[in-house]
């Protein structure tokens, strides 16, 4: 996904308007790797790298996945899409989306 995704202008377009991205090498810190892994393995049945996950301002995260190929195929659709998606699920759902969550124990 680095050079399919992350490297294309238009995604970085996007990413940067939409979003705050934040790359996190898990070898430097498998602490919070396995936080985010521990939330797509369990929402999605499995894991992996790349490992994408979307957080709320406050850092839960309610959607994530792995591999994103950057044009429709294997049945997915493209990085692009998934971030237009994400961005218009949370702007117009985003109340729906926060309560759906699990409570921390301090709220």
């Amino acid at each position: 996904m680095e050079r399919e995704s992350f490297e294309s202008d238009e995604v970085a377009k996007y990413l940067n308007e939409h979003f705050v991205s934040i790359k996190v090498d898990r070898e430097e810190r498998p602490d919070v790797d396995k936080i985010y892994m521990t939330f797509v393995q369990a929402t999605t049945g499995s894991g992996g790298w790349p490992l994408n996950a979307f957080l709320t301002p406050d850092l839960k995260p309610f959607f994530g996945g792995t591999y994103f190929p950057p044009d429709d195929r294997y049945g997915r659709g493209s990085f692009l899409q998934v971030l237009r998606q994400i961005q218009q699920v949370w702007q117009e759902r985003h109340g729906e989306v926060a309560s759906s969550l699990p409570k921390s124990r301090t709220s």
